[in-house]
């Protein structure tokens, strides 16, 4: 096995067989275009190129290889990926100088995972590994290296094909070759591989679309993969009579607002359709969906009552009924009232004035019953006032009944004068 650099720029691993030098020094002197053809014939004999960075002639001080600049545990995945791409596992030494990347973030050990993807003929992940090492790397990479970059990239693209995939379902999950590549709607094409290519779209609820078509050199592709919902559906179409703000709600599950037009699932079970609106009593109905057979809905909402009832029943017969202050009736009274607090008393002559605040619900009714307690201490004076006229009238007459006859009045003689004779009484 060879071990080499791309270019002086590149960090040379720690290899010290004859070979591996011999290799380094005559790669050394490639021009872009060389890098290129290389790529191109490793397709057939694979070669790992290994980043390093030479020293530079007039620096007499040797710099770090690539696998000091890691840390520890990016090292032991480092010396891990060396192993397993010496014994040719190149999937083995993928995933462990992936793991190095991971740990170190170091843009130039992307190189090699690319070199390994495409050892494993997987052209297209090798470029889009090679891509992500100069983005990763914009800043850190030299000159020199980010040149070799892309000339690698340019030698693998002649096995790679761009491939259009259209799903008529947003959300669905994309694979080629049972990789993921993306969810539709993708925002452009994808580099895939030369060949027969097996692409599927999968999404829950829907059957699996599957297609496959074969791809050449420096054709493109185009798949249009048409998915189906796994349930049987017809077309519902849903309007409101009334507000222009109200939403649709199929089975408790708002779907968008009114007027609705869409697929729902055949069923021999009821579907709820309701809508909704500030301000307007909600509107529902039940309806059975049938296959081939659509259906149309009209709901007609009305505004919300903003009012409720009271009704207050006295007791005794007769009080006098007070809402807010203002009188409306006496013994008994019903009427609409707004939603809210409200206070009510009840009056009657002779009794304590009863008050009570009372809830009055939106739509609803509220009954209350008020009960006066009689106030015997205002029933005193009239009954006082009674006794004594009649006291007074009984004395009055006695009085006339027995006085004496001496004192009966004596006429006089010069009329119209009357001289009474006085009586002494001790």
């Amino acid at each position: 096995m060879k071990f080499a650099d791309t270019k002086p720029s590149r960090e040379r691993t720690n290899v010290t067989t004859n070979t591996a030098c011999t290799s380094q020094s005559r790669l050394a002197s490639y021009s872009s275009r060389g890098l290129a053809l290389l790529v191109v014939s490793a397709v057939v004999a694979p070669s790992l190129l290994l980043a390093t960075e030479t020293q530079a002639t007039a620096q007499p001080a040797k710099r770090k290889t690539l696998r000091e600049q890691l840390p520890a545990d990016a090292q032991k995945h480092w010396d891990t990926a060396l192993a397993l791409y010496q014994r040719s596992q190149w999937d083995g030494a993928r995933t462990s100088f992936n793991a190095a990347y991971e740990a170190s973030k170091n843009p130039r050990v992307l190189f090699n995972v690319a070199v390994c993807e495409k050892n494993l003929g997987r052209y297209a992940r090798a470029i889009d590994v090679f891509k992500r090492q100069l983005s990763d790397g914009k800043g850190q990479l030299e000159a020199s290296e980010e040149a070799d970059v892309k000339a690698q990239i340019q030698g693998l693209e002649q096995f790679v094909s761009q491939l259009t995939i259209e799903v008529n379902e947003v959300g669905a999950d994309i694979y080629v070759d049972e990789t993921k590549v993306g969810v539709s709607p993708l925002a452009s094409p994808i580099s895939v591989q030369l060949g027969e290519r097996h692409v599927r779209a999968t999404k829950p609820g829907f059957a699996d679309a599957r297609e496959a078509l074969e791809l050449k050199g420096g054709a493109s592709g185009r798949v249009s993969l048409k998915m189906s919902p796994m349930t049987k559906t017809s077309l519902v179409s849903v309007s409101v009579v009334g507000p222009t703000n109200a939403v649709i709600k199929i089975d408790g599950k708002e779907v968008g607002p009114a007027p609705y037009r869409g697929q729902v699932a055949v069923s021999s079970e009821t579907h709820q359709f309701s809508a909704e609106a500030p301000g307007y009593v909600s509107a529902t109905q039940s309806a059975i969906i049938r296959e081939n057979e659509g259906l149309n809905l009209t709901l007609q909402l009305s505004e919300e009552q903003q009012k409720g009832k009271l009704i207050v029943g006295t007791r005794p017969e007769g009080a006098i009924i007070e809402i807010d202050g203002s009188p409306v009736g006496a013994s008994r009274w019903e009427g609409a009232l707004s939603v809210g607090t409200h206070q009510v008393v009840v009056k009657k002559q002779g009794y304590y004035a009863w008050s009570y605040d009372v809830e009055v619900p939106k739509g609803g009714a509220r009954t209350v019953s008020a009960a006066l307690s009689e106030d015997r201490n205002t029933g005193f004076v009239p009954w006082l006032i009674g006794t004594v006229v009649v006291v007074g009238a009984s004395a009055a007459a006695i009085y006339f009944v027995t006085r004496p006859k001496d004192e009966e009045p004596v006429k006089g003689t010069l009329p119209p004068f009357t001289v009474g004779t006085p009586s002494m009484r001790f």
